[in-house]
């Protein structure tokens, strides 16, 4: 399908055009990591074919109703060395990965449930006999994983005989909430095992998923084996102690390496104040070693200057003058600038003793001062051009 514009082509109308329908709903179903959700199912479909994916409406016990996404079909087990396909259905939780999807076995009619199965009670709500999800790490490539394995061991369903009426007890409420599937499950009556039915798990074709109605799940199980629980709980406190020793040992060593970073990162910094304290002590020793040796060349022109005219009688005036223009002419504009600073001195002891007016005062002084601004930054240029001249014949 592709939707014009003017302009042009809607590109983002045809990208979406081309993504399952489950894709494009998914953002009416709330979920707090849409990300997540949506990289999971790809996965989890790509890995398992007879798996689809939907988005529909689910009711939890509070009355509460909520799009979420279901993931219908079967999935393959190997029982005495045969496959067969159980129909299953998962419904992603709102906020997944936090929590586990909502699990069901979802029988054909042409199947029962197994009365007393350790993981699917007889409504097909799907419980684990021990904790398997990991908050935020675990996924629903796992737990399909983590249902094989368990159904494999013993089947949830088998196939229904001629004729064979199986109660199913109906209670009243709303369907379970998704947080208690993949815990210990909650106790209920035991159901009366027919001895006339026989119970062979058989293959099935994908099963069109059932939508959860108004029943109260049991909240644990009774027919699981006592020595499977006191192996489950043994089991249980073994992982607790090793992951809580693990725990310590880790944050102990946590503390040793960071302390260690943090004496080499100290160390790095200490290194590297060396380095540029070195570096700028032998800069420093160059330029006095400069400077040493061009004092001492002046030292030796001045003393020779003095031996040569020791004797000889000086004018003041004509004693002192440039070897060049530029030293000349900088002469005369610090003369210049300093006779002008005279003056200053002259009109302000001019004025205390009443000599002069205040108007004539500000107005000399006001013209003095700017010939002698422009002396001195004739001076300054002068001298600037003087270094600079200097740097580039060392």
């Amino acid at each position: 399908v592709t939707h014009w514009v003017p302009g042009g082509f809607d590109g983002d109308l045809l990208k979406m055009s081309n993504l399952p329908e489950w894709e494009t709903k998914l953002g009416t179903c709330g979920y707090s990591n849409q990300g997540r959700v949506l990289a999971d199912v790809r996965e989890l479909l790509a890995q398992t074919r007879s798996l689809s994916a939907k988005v529909e409406p689910y009711v939890f016990n509070t009355g509460r109703t909520a799009n979420l996404l279901s993931l219908a079909g079967t999935i393959p087990i190997h029982f005495k060395r045969k496959q067969y396909n159980i129909p299953v259905r998962l419904l992603v939780s709102t906020d997944y990965p936090n929590n586990p999807p909502i699990g069901y076995v979802t029988p054909t009619k042409a199947m029962r449930i197994h009365r007393g199965h350790p993981n699917v009670d007889e409504s097909g709500v799907i419980y684990m006999t021990y904790p398997i999800w990991i908050k935020g790490q675990s996924n629903l490539s796992m737990v399909c994983f983590e249902l094989m394995q368990k159904f494999s061991i013993r089947p949830p369903v088998y196939a229904a005989g001629t004729g064979v009426r199986v109660n199913r007890v109906v209670r009243p409420g709303a369907a379970g909430q998704y947080g208690n599937q993949f815990r210990k499950p909650h106790p209920a009556q035991r159901p009366v095992v027919r001895p006339d039915v026989k119970q062979t798990p058989v293959a099935q074709p994908i099963a069109q998923p059932r939508h959860p109605h108004a029943y109260l799940y049991p909240k644990t199980n009774p027919y699981i084996d006592a020595k499977a629980q006191e192996k489950d709980r043994l089991l249980k406190k073994a992982r607790e102690l090793l992951t809580e020793g693990a725990h310590e040992r880790l944050a102990t060593q946590k503390e040793e390496i960071d302390r260690l970073l943090a004496c080499e990162s100290k160390l790095k910094q200490g290194k590297l104040y060396l380095v540029q304290s070195k570096a700028g002590m032998f800069s420093e020793k160059k330029q006095l070693e400069e400077t040493t040796a061009n004092m001492k060349k002046k030292i030796e022109e001045v003393t020779q200057w003095i031996a040569e005219n020791k004797d000889k009688k000086l004018d003041v005036d004509t004693a002192l003058g440039g070897k060049d223009t530029w030293s000349k002419q900088i002469l005369q504009e610090v003369a210049k600038d300093h006779a002008i600073g005279d003056t200053l001195y002259a009109l302000d002891k001019a004025l205390e003793d009443g000599r002069v007016s205040l108007d004539v005062f500000l107005r000399q002084v006001r013209r003095l001062a700017k010939q002698q601004f422009r002396h001195r930054v004739l001076a300054l240029k002068i001298m600037e051009r003087q270094q600079q001249r200097s740097a580039m014949e060392m």
